[in-house]
């Protein structure tokens, strides 16, 4: 499961962030005493959330949180390359004197098979390559730490600068070339690649196979995730129609077109419009039925949530590990009854039974009340005087009720992360002498 995450310097990110999904002291009140049951999970004296969600205004940093996250987790499970791709995480806070000088730094902390881990990297251009003072390839690893909690203590087990490793206390390091091929290569990586048993290749795998993210507010990307589901087995597509029903979209019967289905690769994007719905209509004192086009007959909201069932049967049914999904602008084409339907079933220990944790970001204040989540899971950004993002939860501000209507409070500017406004005022053109 995920702990936190930490980034500085990264697009509108100035200073260190973090989000954590660890709880506070604070306790919901006693009519909402449930929350504190079903939406934590405790693990070898961790107290985690399953649900995170970020509010702001437009243009506040956060997508920006998000991306961090999601580049930060593809650079450390992408295969070991020549070439550089560390322009993903390059990209600083242009705010300030000499920023393609700066070094950007990302953090993240996982709990993983009964392991407590702590990953980090900062990077930077390299400007020994004068030839190309910013180019995307300069892009270069300066430091790289890796931590374990394996005795109830935070010990190193390895830490790089620059391009060499100065402490290595990995088991099996003599398996492990202690150089490096490129600046630009992740020794997470490198180690990985030679001992395939140690805790590098643990956190790589986690990361990999657990996490999945939609950084553009689109869902298509998990669309094959329905289609697995829908074509796999019998019960797999049970349990897809089913699961599409609890969000009151009925359904005799879900076809795909068998000669796209043919040429399908998992993880491509199965076209719209080869996948048909079957629906049962009353028709006198019978029923009828009708094939429904997904791309032409549905609501964008239910193609959307087409997208997303296969995603949650995977996140509560079919790993044997937590998933971690990651959603920018969650409410999207969505009505707020679904919306709250689908944050509920997260937080369900009946059904996450795998505990998969879910981070999004949202505008829709009808999640903002105790009786779904508490203040901690609630985070802000906000845009500050230097056009920088400040990262923040309700749990930090004070004098605040843990039963206060937190969606008419944040809407009345109380928590701040709102849009500044101002009057729009036309002016008429000075008139000409006669």
């Amino acid at each position: 499961m995920i702990i936190d995450f930490s980034v500085q310097n990264f697009r509108s990110i100035n200073k260190i962030q973090t989000l954590s999904f660890v709880t506070t002291g604070l306790k919901s009140a006693e009519k909402h005493a449930y929350i504190d049951q079903d939406n934590i999970v405790n693990n070898e004296g961790l107290s985690l959330f399953k649900t995170i969600g970020i509010y702001g205004a437009n243009a506040s940093g956060k997508s920006n949180i998000l991306k961090a996250l999601n580049h930060f987790i593809k650079i450390v499970t992408s295969p070991p390359s020549a070439t550089s791709n560390l322009s993903l995480l390059w990209q600083p806070f242009l705010y300030q004197k000499d920023s393609d000088t700066t070094e950007s730094y990302f953090q993240i902390t996982l709990f993983i098979k009964g392991v407590k881990y702590r990953y980090g990297l900062t990077v930077k251009n390299d400007l020994s390559e004068r030839n190309n003072l910013i180019g995307l390839n300069n892009i270069i690893i300066a430091n790289e730490w890796l931590y374990a909690d394996k005795n109830k203590n935070m010990s190193l087990l390895f830490l790089r600068v620059g391009n060499e490793i100065v402490k290595n206390n990995l088991p099996n390091k003599n398996k492990i070339p202690s150089s490096l091929p490129y600046k630009h290569s992740l020794y997470l990586s490198h180690s990985a690649a030679f001992d395939a048993e140690n805790d590098t290749n643990n956190i790589i795998s986690y990361l990999s196979r657990q996490t999945l993210c939609n950084i553009s507010g689109s869902s298509e990307n998990f669309r094959w995730l329905s289609i697995f589901h829908l074509n796999e087995n019998k019960q797999l597509k049970n349990n897809f129609i089913n699961l599409m029903s609890s969000f009151n979209l009925n359904y005799k019967d879900i076809l795909l077109d068998p000669e796209t289905l043919k040429k399908f690769k998992y993880e491509d994007e199965f076209p719209q419009d080869k996948i048909f719905l079957s629906k049962e209509f009353k028709e006198g004192n019978g029923l009828n039925r009708v094939l429904l086009n997904l791309e032409y007959h549905e609501s964008a909201g239910t193609q959307k949530m087409f997208d997303l069932t296969g995603l949650l049967l995977l996140a509560f049914f079919s790993h044997e590990e937590s998933a971690f999904i990651i959603l920018d602008e969650i409410d999207s084409n969505f009505h707020p009854a679904l919306l709250i339907k689908l944050i509920k079933l997260f937080n369900d220990p009946a059904i996450n039974k795998l505990n998969s944790q879910l981070l999004f970001t949202s505008h829709d204040t009808n999640l903002m009340t105790p009786s779904i989540m508490r203040r901690d899971q609630f985070y802000f950004t906000e845009k500050q005087s230097d056009e920088s993002t400040r990262l923040y939860s309700l749990a930090d501000l004070k004098g605040i009720r843990n039963d206060a209507d937190f969606a008419k409070q944040y809407l009345a500017g109380f928590y701040g992360a709102t849009p500044s406004l101002n009057d729009y005022i036309i002016n008429d053109e000075e008139k000409p002498d006669e």
